[in-house]
């Protein structure tokens, strides 16, 4: 996994932490005969490096608490995770220079 310089966005959203990562898990919903495909962006943080089986089983674990609480997912007949896409790596320590 190749690791980018933190820019400031997400220096912010990171919580001071080393490592930082942008995983987009995508979801499919049906609800009245409609199929529907979502994409939720999680951002994960870390002091240590995390490996992308980590990183897959963190951001489903953040989606499912999602789709577990978010009212829009409430009528749905199903609701199924579908993809998980590591979209960024990035790494505090790095500078740009």
């Amino acid at each position: 996994m190749k690791y980018s310089p933190m820019t400031d966005i997400v220096k912010k959203f990171s919580n001071n932490q080393r490592f930082s990562y942008h995983v987009v898990v995508n979801i499919y919903t049906r609800q009245d005969n409609h199929d529907d495909y979502i994409n939720r962006n999680v951002r994960i943080g870390s002091n240590e490096i995390l490996s992308k089986d980590e990183l897959t089983e963190r951001a489903v674990h953040v989606v499912s608490g999602l789709i577990d609480s978010q009212a829009e997912f409430k009528d749905c007949e199903q609701v199924q995770i579908v993809g998980v896409t590591l979209a960024g790596a990035y790494d505090r320590d790095l500078n740009d220079n």
